[in-house]
């Protein structure tokens, strides 16, 4: 699959999440607790979370050497093993499980590790700036959550502002790499041979 393929892929899945808190009200589900389209539409957003950690790798906008090589595989693991536990919910699954309590892990370290890789893809400076700043909208969506939870006291992320976010930063990193792919193939054209 190309680049342009997975960023198409990222967009198409990107408002996902936000539809399936819409179809709750924006009210938190639980592992779970989800029906099976509420788990394939987390599902999908999860497949494409991974293709666009892996249309990142192709461009290696993190960096052609071995550090920036590692950055962007490490989360194509971990994203893998959050789109198990979607899996396992619709299997339901012993949530007890030792498989269960990684993959429900992969959710948090993988969101972490997109702040990583966003970091890498900025300072790497392989794709064009506006390129660049996509990976980074999608890599502050926990933090940002998180710290706006902190400061308004509330107990649990904003699902509402946290679906828009993912909504948006991961449409814009699909577009991206959808961009970024044609921008490559065109700079590779007017090469000289």
């Amino acid at each position: 699959m190309n680049v342009r393929t997975l960023g198409l892929l990222t967009m198409l899945f990107a408002p996902t999440m936000l539809i399936d808190g819409y179809r709750h009200g924006m009210q938190r589900t639980l592992n779970g607790e989800n029906d099976l389209t509420g788990d394939l539409l987390t599902l999908a957003f999860a497949v494409g979370w991974w293709c666009a950690v892996l249309g990142l790798k192709r461009l290696q906008a993190t960096g052609p050497g071995l550090l920036g090589r590692i950055i962007v595989t490490v989360p194509l693991v971990t994203i893998a093993f959050a789109v198990l536990q979607e899996v396992l919910d619709m299997l339901h699954f012993n949530m007890q499980h030792p498989l269960y309590v990684m993959s429900d892990l992969a959710w948090p370290l993988s969101m972490l590790l997109t702040f990583v890789v966003s970091m890498a893809v900025l300072f790497a400076r392989v794709l064009p700036m506006p390129h660049r700043l996509a990976p980074l909208v999608c890599g502050i969506s926990l933090p940002v959550g998180i710290g706006y939870m902190v400061f308004a006291r509330l107990e649990d992320m904003p699902l509402a502002e946290f679906g828009w976010h993912t909504a948006i930063g991961w449409f814009l990193l699909g577009l991206a790499l959808v961009t970024a792919e044609s921008r490559q193939g065109h700079c590779r054209a007017l090469a000289p041979a």
